[in-house]
């Protein structure tokens, strides 16, 4: 069998303690063992990393969390960790990370990696985003003026969607939760590495 055509499996580990209730992702088979090891390093840093942010072992702090797969196909494993944290008052807070991979290296994919050196690929974004700010009218709900993707900006792909996302009061308040703008990957796609993510699910 030509393993190279199948997604990697995951599988759930339960990180069950006092106030803890988190389902961590896990990369068990189809992609090689280095990649495997890379890979997971990189979930457990990063989803640690993000209970700590939540509050992981105040004693007034609960913290449920789970993962959700975006795409897991043509080489390219993109995920997303969220975890609810809650310390008492009229709500908590829930925060997400995203993580996207190349599965035969291991590699881990920033927001710049996606695109060819020196394609101005922040303005494009920053504009799409903006329109569909109007087009959702949601322009009178900014906390702030829009100020644009940062050079760590969170994101996943999902077949052939680039998510962009902010954290809950990024830029809305409380009630619209972690802010998603879909970008189709062919309004990019003169800007996209036909060697990166988009340009293998093209």
């Amino acid at each position: 069998m030509n393993t190279s055509l199948l997604p990697v499996g995951i599988r759930p580990k339960h990180i069950k303690e006092q106030k803890t209730d988190i389902f961590e992702p896990e990369v068990y088979a189809w992609a090689p063992p280095q990649s495997v090891l890379r890979m997971n390093e990189k979930i457990h840093s990063t989803l640690r990393k993000l209970m700590k942010e939540q509050g992981y072992g105040q004693p007034e702090t609960s913290l449920t969390g789970g993962f959700d797969l975006k795409n897991n196909q043509k080489g390219i494993l993109s995920l997303t960790m969220t975890i609810y944290s809650y310390s008492g008052g009229a709500h908590g807070i829930t925060l997400e990370r995203g993580l996207t991979f190349d599965i035969f290296s291991g590699k881990t994919y920033q927001l710049r990696d996606l695109f060819k050196k020196g394609s101005d690929y922040t303005t494009k974004i920053n504009t799409l985003i903006e329109k569909q700010i109007a087009e959702r009218s949601l322009k009178d709900d900014l906390l702030v003026p829009y100020p644009g993707i940062t050079s760590d900006q969170p994101f996943y792909v999902a077949d052939k969607t680039l998510v962009i996302y902010f954290d809950v009061y990024a830029l809305f308040p409380y009630v619209y939760g972690t802010t998603y703008f879909p970008i189709s990957i062919y309004s990019l796609q003169d800007m996209i590495d036909e060697n990166g993510p988009l340009g293998k699910l093209l």
